[in-house]
């Protein structure tokens, strides 16, 4: 028993940033398919909350700060979670701040991890696209938030939105993200126009960065085995 609890966790660690990829992926592909087939809205909510939890446990050299974040972690998952919502964006503002504030500490982790390889291989490059991904994801929990705490916030089409949900809080989180301007959701106060500056510069600037080193990496592989 010891010995298979052994082996997974080393498989996980192994294989932590391939897991959290394909969770996040799951999350962002949910919110469509749930409008689409009218399931409930706490699927989503539990994919987020997994999603929290696999980012929260990636195994880290400070052990006090990594059971600090899995306390938090699970302390988000109950309030968001129980009771069970049965429709879409019944999390509470509080919650969905909660989530996003441990997202950030995640990505940071994840960014860092990613800066620290002297070559490419598959699992630094995941870490990078995670950063990404995590600060799309739990971005779209901010919006929501925000448009909960201070209502008109956002505009969906020149209107007041009714009640903004999860999958349309990640929706505009991604488009202003990677700077598409659909120009559907807007931002209608100084706070909302501020933040979304700021997603905007992050995205254009993390990108960059992020070829940047690859490149560089890549250079330097080239240099080493073809020596002048």
């Amino acid at each position: 028993m010891r010995r298979a609890l052994a082996d997974t966790v080393q498989w996980w660690g192994r294989n932590r940033h391939a897991i959290l990829f394909a969770l996040l992926i799951a999350t962002i592909a949910m919110g469509p398919l749930l409008s689409v087939t009218g399931s409930g809205g706490w699927l989503l909510n539990a994919s987020l909350g997994l999603t929290l939890l696999a980012a929260a446990v990636a195994p880290t050299r400070d052990r006090v700060r990594r059971r600090g974040l899995l306390v938090l972690a699970v302390a988000a998952i109950v309030l968001g979670l129980a009771p069970i919502r049965t429709g879409f964006g019944e999390t509470g503002p509080l919650t969905l701040a909660l989530w996003s504030a441990i997202a950030f500490v995640a990505a940071t982790r994840s960014f860092r991890y990613a800066m620290s390889s002297a070559r490419v291989d598959r699992e630094h490059l995941l870490a990078g696209l995670n950063t990404y991904l995590l600060v799309g994801v739990f971005f779209g929990a901010i919006w929501v938030a925000m448009e909960k705490a201070m209502p008109r916030s956002l505009l969906l089409g020149g209107a007041p939105i009714d009640a903004m949900v999860l999958p349309d809080g990640i929706y505009f989180s991604f488009v202003t993200l990677a700077s598409l301007g659909y120009g559907d959701f807007t931002p209608a106060t100084p706070i909302a126009r501020g933040l979304a500056v700021f997603e905007v510069v992050f995205g254009q600037l993390y990108l960059a960065i992020m070829v940047a080193r690859l490149v560089s990496l890549r250079i330097a592989v080239l240099a080493r085995d073809d020596p002048p």
